[in-house]
């Protein structure tokens, strides 16, 4: 017997996603903005924008007409990658901004990312529970007279990224940029000609998006962009995912370079600009950032997975840049939000202050600290394996970390972490070693061997690799 459907399950702990028009539509949209206004108490101006998705813009319409007819005035800033909407919700008159994108999920999915005015974010515990409920209860916000008027924000966060990065410090060898046919181009390619930059485009146009979704580490696209790049001779390629606000680089041969070890790139640069600083980092992996942090005499700020906590410690801590291992990178110039702009400008800042490749830079790390890829497998019973996991390693562990999921220091120089999805049915893996690639291998096959007790017999239970680790 199936069971029944949950009006609801779109709602997640940081954004609301699912498929459309099965988990989101637009009498969904209708009901999040009732209660979105009712429990903030939200006046005056909120701004609204859209990816590049067929369902995107009647539920952007819907959204729209409902804040308008509840007393809004709807700021519609379009097509537009989400960091947008976080740089208008900075404006001193608008309450909030809604970005309609479910990221670099495939194209039948949608959903919404929201934030507060000064890019506060929203989470389970600060309002979704709360919506969600209004929501359930059937909630209608008094109708007031409201409107929706469209503007155009590009050419405003454009001159706010000037004021933040020198076209004459950049570098301007030829680059490779990839939009996976997301909103990256709608802003990508402005900067490019504003900065003079001399970018060569892969998937520039929005839509229609990759069968598999708009994720830059996905391995197929990553090989396409290694493939893309072997046509020229690039010293960087950079690619965003559907919504833009993540971020992957690949060096000159084209190689996908782990997130881990360009987080600690950007750590160093801006603890070397502004010593003493905060830095959040997410925990999965950490030895390499922490290492930075503490040579640099940084604050080492751990936060939960996911960009809504990032943007919580961020805001919290004063931090000047936060690194997550999914390819998200946070600015405390941009409001501790996230952006896939800021991040490519600083790479490209890195870049023209050094006479080293981005390949030496990685290798250097490389070799003080490998990692694995992240690895998603499929398990029936995830308590138990948990509780297998921390029998066999506790007692023998130099550290034990609860953090954000369980993660083990061990005696030899090697870490792992697992963690449960937030999102998805399966948990994830991160192994990391100090220069000890075969005691990394061989210890990770041991890990893999007590975790295959508790397998899915009805599902692979290798989920996947994911390479922007």
């Amino acid at each position: 017997m199936s069971q029944p459907h949950n009006e609801f399950s779109a709602f997640r702990l940081g954004d609301i996603r699912g498929i459309y028009p099965d988990d989101i539509n637009e009498t969904f949209l209708e009901r999040f903005a009732h209660a979105f206004v009712g429990h903030f108490d939200l006046k005056g101006r909120v701004v609204t924008g859209r990816d590049m998705r067929d369902s995107s813009e009647p539920l952007q319409q819907a959204l729209n007409a409902t804040l308008a007819a509840i007393g809004i005035e709807v700021v519609d800033v379009g097509l537009c990658p989400t960091e947008l909407g976080y740089f208008a919700a900075a404006t001193a008159d608008v309450a909030a901004a809604v970005i309609v994108t479910a990221s670099h999920n495939p194209a039948r999915y949608n959903g919404l990312k929201c934030v507060l005015h000064g890019g506060r974010a929203i989470t389970t515990e600060h309002g979704l529970a709360d919506i969600k409920r209004l929501m359930s209860e059937g909630y209608r916000h008094a109708p007031a007279s409201g409107g929706v008027t469209q503007m155009d924000f590009h050419a405003r966060f454009l001159d706010f990224l000037g004021g933040h990065f020198r076209p004459d410090v950049i570098r301007s060898d030829a680059i490779a940029l990839n939009g996976l046919n997301g909103t990256a181009a709608t802003m990508a390619d402005r900067i490019a000609h504003a900065f003079g930059l001399n970018a060569t485009w892969h998937r520039q146009d929005p839509g229609p998006m990759p069968l598999e979704g708009a994720d830059p580490a996905n391995p197929r696209l990553a090989a396409e962009m290694k493939g893309f790049m072997a046509g020229g001779e690039f010293v960087l390629g950079v690619a965003w995912d559907g919504d833009c606000d993540r971020c992957v680089f690949f060096d000159n041969e084209g190689n996908l370079v782990p997130t881990y070890y360009m987080v600690g790139l950007m750590a160093e640069q801006f603890l070397a600009a502004r010593p003493g600083s905060a830095i959040v980092f997410d925990t999965k992996l950490c030895w390499n950032t922490l290492e930075i942090i503490q040579r640099l005499g940084g604050r080492a700020i751990p936060a939960a997975t996911g960009h809504a906590f990032m943007k919580q410690k961020m805001q919290e801590s004063g931090a000047v840049y936060g690194g997550e291992l999914s390819s998200h990178h946070y600015f405390g110039d941009f409001f501790g939000c996230d952006s896939g702009m800021f991040a490519w400008l600083t790479v490209m800042t890195i870049l023209g202050h050094s006479d080293r490749s981005l390949q030496e830079m990685i290798a250097e790390r490389r070799q003080l600290v490998c990692c694995t890829p992240e690895i998603s497998i499929r398990l029936a019973d995830v308590d138990s394996a948990f509780t297998a996991l921390r029998a066999a390693y506790a007692g023998n562990a130099v550290a034990v970390d609860d953090f954000d999921g369980l993660a083990f220091s061990m005696a030899g120089g090697w870490r792992f972490s697992v963690r449960r999805s937030k999102t998805e049915d399966f948990i994830r893996l991160n192994f990391e070693a100090r220069g000890q690639a075969d005691t990394l291998m061989e210890e990770g096959v041991r890990v893999f061997e007590r975790l295959e007790a508790f397998r899915d017999d009805d599902a692979d239970w290798l989920a996947g690799f994911h390479l922007q680790q």
